[in-house]
């Protein structure tokens, strides 16, 4: 389980469970999941369900649900727990205008695949990522993912939108290399909503603002290197969680490794 107070609060989980059994209960948050492998047996909104991997589980707050494994190997699950409040600020951003809420997916389990492996990989960000910013870009396109699929209603037409002060957020994260900047920092610069930050720094960019952050951070590495710093100081100086963290990146933006590089 993992909290993340700087995105409303909301907690993620990532879990096997072989022998485990959820007594009947609530939760007060929207609750978004999918199964990642086997098979979950549970009782939601008046029926018991088999759910089979690649399922998308959409729970509202206070829809009692208990439940076990639905075989022998267990199942495993990612979760997204996000209260009323976070809800309507997202959808709010999302919408570019008041949303109110409750919010009703039709149903609990979806069997959508591309959806769940989709749901999978932003959640595997969300959850483990130690960015700010790629956490920010991955709530925003998981939580799109989801209401485009599941909600279209909710979601507005894209339409031309404004780039405020955007030239100014990407001269900010520019000029912080060194740090974990959050999006909400970025929106107080551009004077814009999270998903219009993003847009508006895809359409200026190419790249969303942590990709764009992590580009200007491997640069800067490179002219380190290049200086004769050690990776781990460069990775220190760049603002990296440490040099394993640096490298991985390096090598999928460089071609090789930071060590061959510096010998090259």
């Amino acid at each position: 389980m993992r909290r993340l107070p700087d995105l409303y609060g909301l907690e993620t989980l990532s879990a096997r469970y072989i022998r485990q059994n959820f007594k009947p209960h609530a939760h007060d948050e929207y609750m978004f999941g999918v199964i990642e492998g086997g098979v979950h047996a549970v009782w939601c909104r008046g029926a018991m369900n088999l759910v089979p991997a690649g399922t998308v589980v959409t729970m509202r707050p206070g829809d009692v649900h208990h439940g076990g494994a639905g075989g022998d190997a267990g199942w495993r699950q990612r979760m997204l727990y996000i209260d009323e409040a976070g809800m309507r600020a997202i959808l709010s951003d999302i919408a570019d205008r008041e949303i109110a809420i409750p919010l009703d997916f039709g149903a609990a389990f979806h069997a959508k695949p591309d959806l769940a492996r989709r749901f999978a990989a932003l959640h595997a960000v969300l959850h483990g990522s130690a960015e700010a910013l790629a956490r920010d870009v991955a709530l925003d396109s998981l939580m799109r993912a989801i209401l485009t699929e599941l909600a279209p209603e909710a979601v507005p037409a894209e339409r031309d939108a404004p780039d405020g002060r955007i030239l100014d957020a990407i001269g900010y994260l520019d000029a912080r290399v060194d740090e974990d900047v959050t999006l909400e920092e970025l929106c107080a610069v551009s004077g814009l909503r999270r998903r219009q930050t993003i847009a508006a720094f895809r359409r200026q960019t190419g790249l969303p603002p942590h990709a764009w952050h992590i580009q200007q951070k491997i640069a800067r590495v490179k002219r380190l290197l290049r200086a004769g710093m050690t990776s781990a100081q460069a990775a220190a100086e760049t603002g990296f969680a440490d040099q394993s963290h640096m490298a991985r990146h390096f090598a999928a933006i460089v071609g090789v490794t930071p060590g061959t590089y510096a010998r090259g």
